[in-house]
């Protein structure tokens, strides 16, 4: 049975390029297209960095390119981007899209800050602000909108909660049935999980914590337990069972040994 699964899945995922659909969505950095051709569903990533590594900047580009993508081309892919805002905030990140927009529609270059009318003497002009109830951007905006589920949850169990809630609403679990026999030595009906099959299996379904240094752990727990939970709830059960794509942003910390040249 596992041979032959594993065989249909090779398939189906070639059967997906030869349809017109997608097993990744394509990276946007062409140079480094051999070494990472995108993001793939049910895959786990980790982006790392020391403080001020701009961590979030990236994983924020990588998510606005996958939308741009997914907005031009609806008929090979959808997207659902579950982001746990525990050090940024979902104002600060569609401000960050707003000015990603200007940029890549009317080649404009105005930082967030900017947007925001941060120097008082020198406010945003009206014009530009405007622009966001036209088209394209009010369709991107919109498709953003719908895309994007922010969570303030900041703990391990919360998020792997709330990101299983959604697959069992979207999908089905199929379980394997079995008898056995209890303390008491009455038999009971037992079932273990087999496998999961979303409603929709184009969906791509990304969570992305930003960052697991900011976890609230449990009682008596330490930070480096919440996120090794948290690790092995994305890795076990919403990347192998729920076929999730979590996104990990994490701090290093420096030692005295290290150095920043």
């Amino acid at each position: 049975m596992l041979i032959e699964r594993v065989i249909g899945q090779l398939k189906e995922r070639r059967q997906n390029i030869l349809d017109g659909h997608i097993n990744c969505i394509p990276t946007p950095f062409k140079r480094f297209k051999h070494d990472f051709l995108g993001i793939e569903r049910a895959t786990q990533m980790i982006i790392t960095s020391f403080t001020k590594g701009a961590k979030t900047q990236f994983v924020l580009y990588l998510l606005f390119e996958a939308l741009l993508y997914l907005f031009k081309n609806p008929d090979k892919a959808r997207i659902k981007i579950f982001y746990f805002v525990l050090e940024e905030t979902p104002e600060g990140i569609t401000n960050r899209f707003m000015s990603y927009l200007l940029y890549k529609i009317d080649k404009i270059r105005i930082s967030p800050k900017d947007l925001r009318s941060t120097d008082n003497e020198n406010p945003v002009s009206e014009e530009i602000l405007n622009k966001f109830n036209t088209s394209p951007y009010k369709e991107l905006l919109d498709f953003f909108e719908k895309s994007f589920i922010f969570s303030t949850t900041d703990t391990a169990m919360g998020i792997y909660s709330e990101c299983q809630q959604y697959a069992e609403k979207h999908g089905k679990i199929h379980y394997t049935y079995f008898k056995y026999r209890d303390e008491f030595g009455e038999e009971q009906d037992g079932r273990n999980f087999d496998h999961y099959e979303p409603d929709d299996p184009y969906e791509y379904r990304l969570v992305v914590i930003d960052h697991c240094g900011l976890l609230r752990p449990k009682n008596g727990q330490k930070a480096k337990d919440a996120i090794d939970e948290l690790s092995t709830s994305c890795a076990k059960y919403l990347r192998n069972r729920y076929f999730f794509t979590p996104i990990l942003i994490q701090q290093q910390m420096l030692t005295k040994n290290q150095m920043i040249v």
